[in-house]
């Protein structure tokens, strides 16, 4: 295997943005209908926009997992909280998602951040559970057509690397 066949994690570049948008649609159109009614996915779809990304890479710290110039996985980091981890779904289950979210937990840590947080979709509970992060409450919002989004609030105690 060559260096191109081996995974790069690197800092989010501004002309990323098309293949990031199209790695979260993309990742969100076939994880997310077998937990969620599509009006619950159309939300998803539209609250992970270009300009949600960009002002989340500009405000924070966005990380994306490239291979050969291809983008199969991201990260954000904004203030205390982890934000838009996805990993494209042929490729979950093999590390890539934790490896993320080490990254974001270890930057989140050097910033002297004691508790990190983020918001789960129902999808991604499991994942996260198995991080060791906590629930700390089941929430919900209205969307199109009266229908509800159920996800969760999470949080989860860093070990200080100052």
């Amino acid at each position: 295997m060559t260096t191109r066949d081996h995974p790069t994690l690197r800092e989010f570049r501004g002309t990323d943005l098309f293949s990031v948008k199209s790695l979260v649609h993309r990742t969100i159109a076939i994880c997310y209908p077998g937990h969620y009614c599509m009006e619950a996915v159309r939300f998803f779809a539209n609250y992970h926009n270009e300009q949600a990304i960009l002002r989340d890479a500009q405000e924070g710290n966005t990380l994306v997992l490239d291979r050969a110039g291809r983008i199969f996985g991201t990260g954000t980091l904004v203030g205390d909280e982890i934000k838009r981890v996805f990993v494209e779904p042929a490729m979950q289950k093999h590390g890539l998602g934790r490896l993320i979210m080490r990254q974001m937990e270890e930057k989140a840590a050097s910033l002297g951040i004691g508790t990190i947080r983020l918001d789960a979709s129902l999808p991604a509970k499991p994942f996260y559970d198995g991080l060791g992060y906590a629930t700390i409450e089941v929430a919900s919002l209205t969307v199109e057509n009266g229908r509800r989004l159920d996800f969760f609030r999470m949080q989860k105690a860093l070990e200080s690397r100052r």
